[in-house]
């Protein structure tokens, strides 16, 4: 709630919303703390809270001691839905990615027969990885929405300040399709996966936080 109220009071101005790299953050992992939280409470997944707690906090501490970005946006509001669901595709594969980082983790510490506390807290690799796996299939569906609604809301989703977003995100979504086409299929699993599932978020965070900061290096320089 703290965090929810703080970043209310920074992203909306009388001018707009605000759309610093900052405050896109700091909304991804309160989408991501509240997804969480829920996952928690319905999958006994308390592990992932171990790893988002702290990424929130910090994230609220940036938000509000970093220089204010005076970039400010009204979208009509097919884009406020497309701006929506894209947040909450890139929360969901940010939550996999973190299970799968956590799914790593407790498959190396079983192997060398180590019993730490987290450890004893998760579910079993079998549970862990099936989370995994829903998270992923959850957040590439509303990765297409996203996607389908750019091509249909946004004028030219491959025009030059678009460009790099777009490009990045297909990528993205070729990775996290191919890797379910191949769980489904041929029964990818394991480390293999954790690697797809990763480098798909990666990308996909490039094609936003890379294209946002593009465009605040282009203002500063005009």
């Amino acid at each position: 709630m703290f965090q929810a109220s703080m970043l209310s009071m920074t992203m909306h101005t009388p001018q707009g919303i605000s759309l610093s790299v900052f405050t896109i953050a700091s909304l991804t992992t309160l989408t991501v703390t509240i997804i969480a939280v829920l996952s928690s409470i319905k999958k006994s997944s308390e592990g992932l809270l171990v790893l988002i707690l702290p990424i929130t906090i910090l994230s609220v501490l940036i938000t509000q001691f970093a220089p204010v970005d005076h970039i400010i946006w009204r979208p009509p509001t097919e884009i406020a839905v497309h701006v929506l669901v894209s947040a909450l595709a890139y929360g969901i594969l940010m939550v996999a990615a973190l299970q799968s980082l956590l799914l790593s983790y407790q498959e190396y510490q079983l192997r060398h027969h180590r019993q730490k506390r987290l450890l004893k807290a998760l579910p079993s690799l079998q549970t862990m990885e099936r989370l995994m796996f829903e998270f992923l299939v959850a957040g590439v569906v509303l990765l297409t929405f996203s996607l389908l609604s750019g091509f249909l809301f946004l004028e030219n989703m491959f025009a030059q300040h678009l460009l790099h977003k777009t490009v990045l995100s297909v990528v993205a979504w070729s990775v996290f399709a191919v890797l379910l086409v191949g769980h489904w299929t041929r029964g990818w699993r394991g480390m293999m996966a954790m690697r797809w599932i990763v480098t798909g978020f990666l990308l996909l965070a490039l094609s936003y936080f890379g294209w946002r900061l593009a465009i605040n290096l282009l203002i500063i320089k005009t």
